[in-house]
């Protein structure tokens, strides 16, 4: 019954067009949140620079994977192989490095938990199921934590369908239960229907001439149906909007806000330096795997790059 009144609530939020989606989620997060467990040139709009790496910073490297898969001739700029994959786990673990998930970050930024000496974060996107298939098991020998962020209507799609191919297939809701369950792998909104690029529409940035009362409510509708379904088939709400392509724009920014999120994953190529600031999450840079190029290699160069600008 809790559930059938929270859909409308949300309902209504909508229709109205007030901000009681914001007072819902929030309100929904201080009561179920999960406890802490010890390329695009649109970047530039609505992103905020974070500082310079000094002592008083943390420096949080983030990778982004999307698909693994064993056929050569197959992988690219966003697919790799599994044995690459082991292969970064490997130089994480040679380097002391300790992958983090969303909800510890933000629990340090509000001061409610400590990061390890070296963190690091392992991304996932789209909710492929070569996740489940080769990178879990890997990320189960390591004990390695993970964020995997899906696209909804291809989670219900693949979850519905016994059509399943490596190649092309999604998790199914029961698989990211499973491996929710396992504490190594957190899953975050990547929109249930707007990782598109047709009509106008560039994932989740505005269209051009649309009105902010047109995007708002597309934004709360697409997104906000995602976080229902993450609540009733995996029991929270996710923590973290990950943007479509990077697709960053200012008008996005006070919505997701609203809606309680309380970060937001880009793909700008660069290192983050924290200060504990939690604003600073919401413009969280990754750095892109692609087949045949080390995740050591792209860091070292990552790293190279900072020392120049010094």
């Amino acid at each position: 019954m809790k559930h059938l009144w929270s859909r409308s609530v949300f309902t209504l939020a909508i229709l109205l067009g007030v901000s009681l989606t914001s007072l819902f989620y929030t309100a929904s997060r201080v009561q179920r949140q999960i406890p802490v467990q010890s390329a695009d040139a649109s970047f530039s709009e609505g992103a905020s620079s974070q500082p310079e790496p000094t002592e008083d910073t943390v420096t949080l490297p983030i990778a982004m994977y999307h698909h693994i898969l064993k056929e050569q001739s197959r992988l690219n700029k966003y697919t790799i192989s599994p044995d690459e994959f082991r292969q970064d786990m490997e130089y994480l673990k040679k380097n002391g490095y300790t992958p983090i998930t969303m909800t510890e970050l933000i629990a340090w930024s509000k001061g409610e938990g400590i990061l390890p000496e070296k963190p690091a974060m392992i991304t996932f996107d789209d909710g492929y199921e070569s996740f489940h298939e080769y990178a879990y098991p890997i990320l189960q020998e390591y004990g390695f934590k993970a964020v995997i962020s899906v696209v909804g209507k291809y989670t219900d799609l693949y979850s519905e369908t016994d059509d399943h191919h490596i190649r092309y297939s999604h998790c199914t809701w029961e698989q990211l239960k499973e491996m929710q369950d396992s504490g190594l792998v957190e899953v975050q909104n990547h929109t249930y229907n707007l990782h598109v690029n047709a009509n106008g529409r560039h994932g989740s940035h505005k269209k051009s001439g649309e009105s902010d009362e047109a995007y708002r409510k597309v934004l709360l509708e697409d997104v906000g149906k995602l976080q229902e379904e993450c609540y009733e088939y995996l029991g929270r709400y996710p923590n973290t909007f990950t943007y479509p392509f990077g697709q960053i724009s200012k008008e996005a920014l006070p919505i997701i806000k609203e809606m309680g999120f309380q970060a937001a994953l880009i793909c700008q190529e660069k290192f983050n330096h924290l200060t504990g600031d939690p604003e600073e999450l919401f413009h969280l840079n990754r750095i892109n795997r692609p087949h045949g190029s080390s995740l050591q290699s792209l860091w070292e160069k990552a790293r190279a790059e900072e020392q120049k600008k010094k």
